[in-house]
């Protein structure tokens, strides 16, 4: 960890100490930085001294939102807000949600729009916490209308939610505290650039006063302000080559008195996996990243790879990334490792460059039902290695439909396992229709939802009926003899690197390297039982089943 230089100067202390940006106990989350801007204003408010002004940049809809607080089920409340909005240019929408135990959503009340009015209006409702509710919280939007060109501006000043006899828990609801402007977010562009981005306008900026530590000591040579966007400014001539290592890196500021954490250099998408063998990225760490967009569902997920196989592909979470990329786009991006419910994503997505379009995706990888069975625990390694990535299944059968949630199950072992069909890329399935009975060739993506691994198709050219024949493409792996008591023998097609073998739990029983496209493994000392063996040529991953007596 780099040690921060205490010596700076008086006028930068000023400008600091003086510059209050977001208020605190509440917090911005943006589809794209400098979005809107916060401000602490004396001259229109309703409580205290202040109320906060929020000014709109863009036709994104960022979010200002309160700290958690917590709720009781079922107890009476009342929510209100002032707001002052009389800009014809946009508007804001005024929620009060809720949070289970486990942080999903609970939606409350349905939330109000407002409308331009010369004087203060009070937006408010009364209502009951919903069930399962443990923390509250105020969300407040900021959209823009038809009339809008280049910014919109509105206030807001004291926030309150208030159960049945109590107080007031929403803190800082009048805006009276304020943070210090502070480097809210770091990134890398390239071997000698880094992007650094403030919580509030910079007016002045000296590469003196950076140092980035940890894998190395390195300094710059130029800081600049961005021409369009005052929360962003641009370093460049690094003293070294920044290259990417998993040492989480420190940015430094003279005058600012908390560094921001960084992955400097291009990062592999692999590390953002959490089976992947090679190590792991920490979560909430800033690291850029290069890779084809495989997957869209047109909403708030697309999905990337950097190469094919396994552990190189991940979901990317936002709800304004999506608009920005499409299906075959070569990107640069940065963005955060996120775990959402033993889901590995990327969150905080900033599209550096697109670099080129209308690129084929990574070739999906062939994959057995059983790596997804509907049945592993989280972390299982069989799946966990192909979440995020494109991936295909032969000979899949239909074995049932769920028309309440939205999904398929299939068998491609007789039965043996099963894995679900899901439709995470196509919302309800609505351009995918498989027939109870028929067998498919299924290309998707593979996540875990709600406990279980799934497979997402992005439409209809994804799935291929192939009932009534085997696929003469399909790769093989031959596992004799079959029911087996002391010795397998493994025969590919390629030569074999390594092999690997699982229970039907998923739990790693053996494995070892290889080399030829026969192999013999003794198992007799495997209890009785069914197992998968799954080779790794150098194309790809195989698998296939076996019974030991």
């Amino acid at each position: 960890m780099n040690v921060k230089h205490l010596l700076f100067g008086l006028c930068m202390v000023l400008a600091i100490n003086v510059s209050a940006q977001v208020p605190t106990n509440w917090f911005i989350d943006t589809p794209s930085p400098g979005d809107i801007s916060l401000a602490p204003n004396t001259e229109f408010f309703t409580e205290g001294v202040q109320s906060c002004r929020l000014t709109l940049y863009t036709a994104n809809v960022p979010y200002f939102i309160s700290d958690n607080f917590a709720v009781n089920m079922g107890a009476d409340y009342t929510f209100s807000l002032d707001v002052l909005d009389n800009d014809s240019r946009g508007r804001l929408k005024i929620y009060a949600d809720f949070y289970d135990v486990d942080g999903n959503d609970i939606y409350g009340e349905a939330p109000i729009y407002t409308e331009d009015n010369p004087d203060w209006q009070t937006i408010t409702w009364s209502a009951v916490v919903p069930d399962g509710a443990v923390f509250g919280y105020v969300w407040i939007k900021f959209y823009d209308t038809d009339g809008f060109i280049d910014e919109a501006i509105a206030y807001v000043d004291n926030a309150s939610f208030v159960e049945s006899g109590g107080t007031n828990v929403v803190v800082n609801g009048g805006y009276e505290s304020w943070s210090t402007l502070a480097m809210d977010n770091a990134y890398w562009i390239d071997e000698t650039s880094l992007d650094v981005r403030y919580n509030g306008n910079i007016e002045t900026v000296d590469a003196a006063d950076f140092m980035l530590g940890g894998t190395a000591s390195i300094t710059f040579s130029g800081a600049e302000i961005d021409a369009d966007d005052a929360t962003l400014v641009h370093l460049s001539g690094a003293s070294e080559n920044m290259t990417f290592d998993l040492t989480v890196d420190e940015l430094s500021q003279n005058g600012m008195e908390t560094p921001v954490s960084l992955y400097a250099g291009m990062a592999s998408i692999a590390h953002t996996n959490a089976a992947n063998p090679d190590g792991v990225m920490d979560v909430d760490i800033s690291a850029t990243f290069h890779g084809i967009i495989s997957a869209h569902d047109a909403y708030n997920n697309v999905w990337v790879q950097d190469a094919a196989g396994a552990y190189n592909g991940v979901m990317i979470f936002s709800y304004s990334f999506q608009e920005e990329v499409a299906v075959g786009d070569e990107v640069i991006f940065t963005a955060k490792r996120d775990v959402y419910f033993d889901l590995n994503e990327l969150a905080s997505p900033i599209l550096i460059q697109i670099v080129s379009t209308g690129n084929t995706p990574y070739e999906p990888t062939s994959i057995m039902g059983a790596d997804i069975n509907n049945t592993l625990p989280a972390g299982s390694e069989s799946a966990e290695k192909w979440e995020g990535q494109l991936v295909v299944i032969h000979n899949a059968l239909v074995t049932e439909y769920n028309a309440d949630e939205f999904y398929y199950l299939c068998s491609d072992d007789d039965g043996t396992t099963q894995f679900r069909i899901g439709d995470n890329v196509d919302y309800q399935l609505a351009n995918t229709v498989l027939t109870v009975g028929e067998v498919y060739r299924i290309v998707g993506v593979v996540d875990f939802s709600f406990g279980i691994y799934r497979l997402n198709p992005r439409g209809a050219d994804d799935i291929t009926n192939t009932t009534g024949f085997t696929e003469h493409t399909q790769p093989s792996l031959a596992i004799y003899p079959n029911p087996a008591n002391e010795t397998i023998h493994l025969v590919t097609e390629n030569a074999i690197e390594n092999y690997r073998i699982t229970d039907i739990n998923g739990s790693l029983i053996m494995e070892s390297k290889l080399n030829g496209i026969s192999n013999s493994i003794n198992v007799a000392d495997l209890r009785a039982g069914i197992y998968f063996v799954s080779v790794q040529t150098k194309n790809e991953t195989l698998t296939s089943r076996v019974l030991i007596k």
